[in-house]
């Protein structure tokens, strides 16, 4: 697997609408050269089940548009479905979709995928909905370390794994749990960034944009997320990862002038 040797800026296919291909021209055509490939059913870019069901054929239709674009693949932003559902029917499946990613991974030289915890609304009980979660993750971890990449946690809002509270509780139910560092996720919340400092300890992979109090996107710039100061605590603990520029298009509007405007708060920083 491929393990940067310092901060690599990536660009989320999430920013494009219409299929994996136009996705990557899209990337492409801003000026980035490294893609983190969404293969989350919404989107409809890269769907899991059917990449567990042919991992070889669909390696192959995704490293064509990267090569013909002289691009190269970051990471995945996948789900495979609610972590907290423990039903024997959508574990089964999940544990497929998590196998056929893992070696897609292999074929294409990718070392991480970060997975969506799954919906809980903000407010609801959570704590029997993380213990599931951690069950799933532990899962997650095994499959990960059989196929040779790992597989990390997206903290993120209206899940189980949102608050300062709930990660650390995860955190210590899965000691070897790595996390995907979002600050638009704490930034709505209205969280100061020290609230989650503790957090970059355990990070493997970076996304990026602007947000604010109950928003989760807004334009780059205009927002409350401290980019400078993320970028120094990822510096002061020599992270050394992809920080991947993942703008909302529904949320932000202009999604290219967002993704430019987010890349020129951070590129500064990675290095």
């Amino acid at each position: 697997m491929c393990y940067p040797r310092a901060m690599v800026l990536a660009c989320s296919t999430v920013s494009f609408p219409g299929d994996l291909a136009g996705a990557l021209a899209g990337v492409a055509r801003l000026g980035f050269t490294h893609a983190d490939l969404v293969a989350i059913p919404f989107y409809r870019q890269l769907l899991p089940a059917e990449m567990a069901a042919d991992p070889g054929g669909r390696a192959r239709t995704i490293a064509e548009p990267l090569a013909a674009l002289g691009l190269k693949a970051a990471t995945f932003n996948a789900a495979v479905g609610d972590l907290h559902n423990r039903e024997p029917v959508a574990v089964t499946q999940r544990l497929r979709e998590w196998r056929g990613l893992a070696e897609i991974m292999a074929r294409l030289d990718i070392r991480i995928a970060s997975f969506y915890p799954g919906y809980l609304k903000q407010g609801t009980p959570w704590k029997a909905a993380m213990d599931r979660v951690a069950a799933s993750a532990r899962e997650m971890l095994s499959i990960a370390k059989k196929g040779g990449v790992e597989f990390v946690l997206e903290a993120h809002y209206d899940t189980p794994v949102a608050t300062p509270e709930q990660i650390r509780a995860l955190m210590k139910a899965v000691p070897g749990l790595r996390f995907v560092y979002d600050p638009s996720h704490f930034a709505m919340q209205g969280l100061a960034p020290a609230a989650t400092d503790f957090l970059l300890e355990r990070t493997a992979h970076v996304h990026v944009r602007d947000a604010a109090p109950g928003r989760m996107s807004v334009m780059g710039g205009t927002g409350t997320v401290d980019f400078a100061r993320l970028l120094a605590a990822l510096r002061e603990r020599k992270y050394a990862g992809f920080v991947a520029v993942e703008c909302l298009p529904p949320e932000s509007g202009d999604a290219e002038a967002d993704i430019l405007a987010v890349r020129k708060l951070v590129e500064a920083g990675v290095q």
